[in-house]
């Protein structure tokens, strides 16, 4: 039988009027509307993606600005100190507060770094967090303190082109003497001479080499120069203190005999 014949056979027995249900889903051909909205997804996010890639090409292009070799320059302070020449408890006090993988890492300590960006998404203004001592040396010389995320990928740029270019101790070098630790002080040498009279110059006969407690203190002031006293600690300092001697043993940088030592010359 056709299968014209056996429709009009069929519809021979149905009731009149029934009405005609369309068993397709859809039209053929048509795509399923639910992918519209999935473009639409994917277009936003690789427009994303190459607005990123553009931005941070930019932030590299940007960088390139910077001069490593002007680094060298900081060598030229009247009481710059090579960090060869400083007790390692010195020198120690500022790896293991500040940046304790500085000896392993390349100059970026990415999964700080990436975490401070995307804390910086939340607030534009401000970007904490992160930063290895090769990064914080890059901020203090070619950079200000402004804390945005541009300066933050520029920062990162130059401090790997610093690692490339400088041994550790030297970058160590420049690091510690070009910070401010307060009263117009930035360099640890001239640090130790206003506050204790001491020198960090171990080939420095003339005055008395800086103790574990006083190099603790200096590594610790440099978080608020201007707020923490040397000669009138307060609470939130001494405890700044405590924490950096607690880093230093940990670390390994003094014993715990010299760890007990400075707790108790700083009352602790």
């Amino acid at each position: 039988m056709k299968r014209t014949d056996r429709i009009k056979k069929e519809g021979a027995h149905s009731p009149p009027n029934e009405p005609y249900y369309n068993t397709y889903y859809q039209p053929v051909g048509q795509p399923p509307r639910k992918q519209r909205p999935r473009k639409i997804f994917r277009t936003v996010i690789i427009i994303a993606c190459l607005l990123i890639a553009l931005f941070i090409g930019i932030m590299y292009l940007l960088s390139q600005k910077a001069d490593v070799s002007d680094l060298s320059s900081i060598e030229q302070k009247s009481t710059y100190v090579d960090a060869s020449q400083m007790p390692d408890y010195t020198k120690g006090a500022f790896v293991a507060l500040e940046d304790r993988r500085f000896y392993n890492h390349n100059g970026v300590d990415y999964r700080g770094s990436v975490r401070a960006i995307f804390a910086s998404l939340k607030d534009r203004d401000r970007l904490q967090g992160g930063s290895t001592i090769t990064q914080q040396l890059v901020k203090n010389y070619y950079y200000d303190n402004q804390q945005t995320i541009t300066r933050k990928l520029k920062e990162m740029f130059v401090a790997k082109r610093v690692e490339k270019k400088y041994e550790k101790e030297k970058i160590l070098s420049y690091y510690m003497n070009n910070i401010y630790f307060g009263d117009n002080n930035y360099t640890i040498e001239s640090a130790a001479n206003y506050y204790f009279g001491a020198t960090v110059n171990e080939n420095n006969h003339a005055l008395p080499q800086i103790t574990v407690l006083q190099s603790a203190m200096l590594a610790s002031k440099v978080n608020a120069p201007s707020m923490y006293d040397v000669n009138d600690m307060s609470p939130s300092f001494i405890n700044r203190t405590k924490m950096t001697l607690e880093k230093m043993k940990q670390e390994n940088v003094i014993t715990e005999a010299q760890y007990t030592e400075a707790l108790q010359q700083l009352g602790g």
